[in-house]
């Protein structure tokens, strides 16, 4: 089995998975049992999906999905700021976290293809 716990976008997205989990904690109850969820289940499908990469011969076709997994939770954040349920400061910091590790997965994938 390949190890992934020692993989910096293993640990950068787990730190955002916490971040989230505590952003998530304080929204109306109105968001917390629906978007809340989501962004929380977003998150947990990236870090399988990182074990997944990491795992699989050909990296390419999960990376992509890893990718666009990223940019569905960077929508549903801007949903979560737009509907007030975090602030314009929560909303810069996941995203700085987002960006970080966008940069991971474009390193990955162009280690990948070659």
């Amino acid at each position: 089995m390949a190890r992934y716990d020692h993989i910096i976008i293993f640990q950068k997205t787990y730190v955002l998975t916490v971040n989230i989990y505590k952003a998530t904690g304080n929204f109306k109850k109105e968001y917390k049992y629906t978007l809340g969820e989501r962004l929380k289940l977003i998150c947990h499908d990236l870090l399988e999906l990182i074990v997944i990469v990491n795992s699989a011969e050909n990296k390419l076709e999960p990376l992509e999905k890893l990718n666009n997994k990223l940019e569905t939770l960077r929508i549903h954040l801007r949903l979560a700021f737009d509907l007030k349920a975090i602030s314009r400061g929560q909303l810069g910091e996941l995203n700085r976290q987002i960006e970080e590790i966008g940069k991971q997965i474009g390193g990955w994938q162009r280690w990948a293809k070659r």
